[in-house]
């Protein structure tokens, strides 16, 4: 260093420090003012409780054991769902029609492919814990905006084009509900159809079997023909036993014994019809013993196949409802926590921070600078 202590270096470079800080400073000051100014507005939303929202099949699906693998917090499964939604290209041009950007002052001279793409990259979406979305838009000025009315365009664009994604995420996500409700609607009434005429169908075959059959409830005709055949068996018990009191007390051709004998033969008679399925011939509901474990089987078969279908008829018609409903709903399918408003500050460039950053790197350049000046022999600057 020539014999020249460092701080003296230092006190003879001070004036040429001052000046160049003055001057990189004012340099820098005035280009913050010229360049373009951006401006940030965020809008924050909540997907809907999906406990409340759910129905229908969609409700059957996520009950099932099937879904065991999808567990996990409805609200985040719609966050995600949304934020795929607000990166979509459909969502920024309906933000483009809705707003009328393509006429905005800031925008009239991009192109509509361009003006997605820009849009898209000035829209950050955050995904917090709680299932909400941050929504943050960053519109920027031109060159010279600083100067004119773009500041205030800038801002009040930001806010808007926030809240105009929020809306068509809400009207893209109806949409979407909706569509789905009217497939489902549609896929139910196919299988509604399907349903009824399997209904009409078992009718039938019920109805040509009890006719062919003489089966009209089942279980009643049971305990009726249960009950005849004890009864008339009863009575047959006790006629036979009159009939052996009666042999020993009466020769066998008194009036007696030949009553006892007649009624004892009426009685097995009548016993004899009841196990073959009637009293008289004119009985429309009585049904061999013999037949009955086969008739139970098929009625009841027929019986429960019928139900189920009427089961499932009522079940459906339910489903086709809901799906309706849905269909015809037109209600939001966002909370909006917080609406975005035009940002009183801008973004950037952050003018402070620019100086403070410009005078750091400046007074480590010469503090570094005139050690190694003095080291490889160049002259010192003049005081």
């Amino acid at each position: 260093m020539n014999g020249i202590p460092l701080i003296e270096l230092y006190r003879r470079s001070l004036p040429v420090y001052i000046r160049t800080m003055v001057v990189m400073l004012a340099g820098l000051g005035a280009v913050s003012f010229l360049m373009p100014y951006t401006y940030t507005a965020s809008t924050t939303i909540m997907p809907p409780d999906t406990k409340q929202s759910g129905g229908g099949l969609s409700a059957l699906l996520q009950n099932s054991p099937m879904s065991i693998g999808l567990e996990g917090s409805g609200s985040n499964k719609s966050s995600l769902v949304f934020k795929e939604i607000l990166a979509s290209r459909t969502l920024f041009e309906g933000v483009i029609d809705t707003l009328g950007l393509m006429k905005h002052p800031l925008f009239t001279d991009i192109e509509r492919d361009d003006l997605v793409e820009h849009l898209r990259e000035s829209c950050t979406i955050e995904t917090r814990k709680s299932g909400a979305l941050s929504i943050d838009v960053d519109v920027t000025t031109s060159w010279f905006g600083g100067l004119s009315d773009q500041r205030t365009q800038a801002a009040q664009a930001a806010a808007d084009i926030a809240n105009a994604a929020r809306s068509v995420l809400d009207r893209l996500n109806q949409e979407k509900s909706v569509s789905q409700a009217r497939q489902t609607r549609a896929y139910i009434e196919r299988v509604l159809l399907a349903t009824k005429t399997r209904i009409d169908s078992l009718q039938t075959t019920l109805q040509a079997f009890q006719s062919q059959n003489k089966v009209f409830s089942l279980d009643d005709q049971m305990k009726a023909l249960v009950d005849n055949a004890v009864a008339i068996g009863s009575q047959l018990a006790e006629a036979e036993v009159e009939l052996a009191l009666a042999r020993q007390d009466y020769s066998k051709g008194s009036p007696q014994v030949e009553f006892l004998e007649r009624k004892i033969a009426s009685l097995r008679e009548q016993y004899d019809r009841v196990q073959a399925g009637g009293l008289v011939t004119t009985d429309g509901f009585s049904i061999p013993f013999r037949e009955v474990p086969t008739l139970m089987r098929q009625f009841g078969n027929l019986v429960r196949d019928l139900e189920i279908q009427e089961k499932m008829n009522a079940y459906l018609e339910s489903q086709r409802m809901e799906e309706l409903i849905q269909e015809a709903k037109d209600v939001s399918t966002v909370v909006a926590l917080d609406t975005a408003i035009p940002p009183r500050k801008r973004s950037s460039p952050k003018r402070l921070l620019m100086l403070a950053l410009a005078w750091l790197v400046g007074t480590l350049s010469f503090a570094v600078g005139i050690p190694l000046r003095a080291v490889f022999g160049n002259p010192q600057p003049d005081a």
